[in-house]
């Protein structure tokens, strides 16, 4: 579901003038119980052929083993019983599993693997970790691999792709929290002015939910809303840092994006992984730069 639009602030005059440019895309993945724990299972494989222990005691073996213990239950009909938390678990591992699967083709699959088990995976904990700011640079791979054909791993920054004769930079940040936003700004803009022109900075506002809960929505419409509405509040607070750093030109765009478990009343499934993308873009850009912006916007938020 895609959604493009200005986003306009009120000045103290009263007159509404244009802050930024919104675009919004909403995904939501159906995958069958049996579909995840297979999911699980070659990310064992995965591990093991790369001559990696995934510990017993770390988040993504806890969410694997969750799984095969649901399914083991579902197919016994027995699921009555359990807490919620093993089906939430389920639906967590469904989405490391989609991001970390495809490291199958990557040269430096190794690093990633390693990061992934260095700490807090679980998306329900609120901590800092390095595991999490790893898994955020995998789901934005992830989702630029699905529409373009040059998508690199690659740091500094997080990301390159090359596009229309261009090569972009992508320094992926995960916040914790919102004090130190024009920190995170100047170390994405260090990031990507050494060896890029153009470079974009991909926010991740999944620990600004509350810990412990999904986001609940009669349908399918009012979750999409919700979900723009935490990007776009996100974006108005801090629109005077996105513009300070954006306005240099070196950051063409900034990426926020929320991913939650949902649950939606009248869908069905009625829980799913559900994540928004917002790309906000400082008005003014030059015009080679917007024209690039907005090829790259057509084309991953179609």
């Amino acid at each position: 579901m895609k959604k493009t639009h200005d986003l306009w602030e009120a000045r103290p005059s009263g007159i509404l003038l244009p802050a930024g440019h919104i675009t919004d895309r909403q995904d939501r993945f159906k995958t069958t119980y049996l579909e995840v724990k297979s999911k699980g299972e070659q990310i064992e494989e995965l591990y093991e052929s790369n001559g990696l222990t995934l510990p017993d005691n770390s988040d993504l073996a806890e969410l694997i083993r969750n799984t095969k213990i649901f399914c083991e239950k579902w197919v016994a009909n027995k699921t009555a019983k359990l807490e919620m938390t093993m089906f939430f678990s389920l639906l967590h591992l469904d989405r490391i599993a989609d991001a970390v699967l495809p490291l199958k083709e990557e040269p430096k699959r190794v690093k990633y693997l390693k990061a992934l088990i260095s700490g807090p995976l679980a998306f329900f904990k609120r901590e800092r970790a390095y595991a999490k700011d790893i898994f955020w640079e995998l789901e934005v791979w992830l989702k630029l691999r699905r529409k373009l054909t040059t998508v690199d791993l690659e740091d500094p920054p997080d990301i390159v792709i090359e596009f229309k004769q261009s090569r972009i930079g992508i320094a992926c940040k995960k916040l914790y929290s919102e004090k130190h936003v024009q920190n995170v700004l100047s170390e994405a803009v260090h990031q990507i002015e050494d060896s890029f022109e153009i470079g974009i900075v991909a926010l991740n506002l999944d620990d600004f939910t509350p810990a412990d809960k999904v986001l609940k929505s009669s349908h399918d419409q009012g979750m999409t809303e919700k979900l723009q509405n935490l990007n776009a509040d996100f974006i108005q607070r801090h629109e005077r840092h996105l513009r300070k750093y954006l306005a240099s030109g070196r950051l063409i765009a900034s990426i926020v994006s929320t991913a939650v478990i949902a649950d939606v009343a009248n869908a069905k499934p009625q829980f799913n992984n559900a994540s928004q993308w917002t790309i906000w873009s400082i008005p003014g850009l030059e015009e080679e730069k917007s024209q690039i912006l907005r090829r790259l916007q057509n084309l991953v938020m179609g």
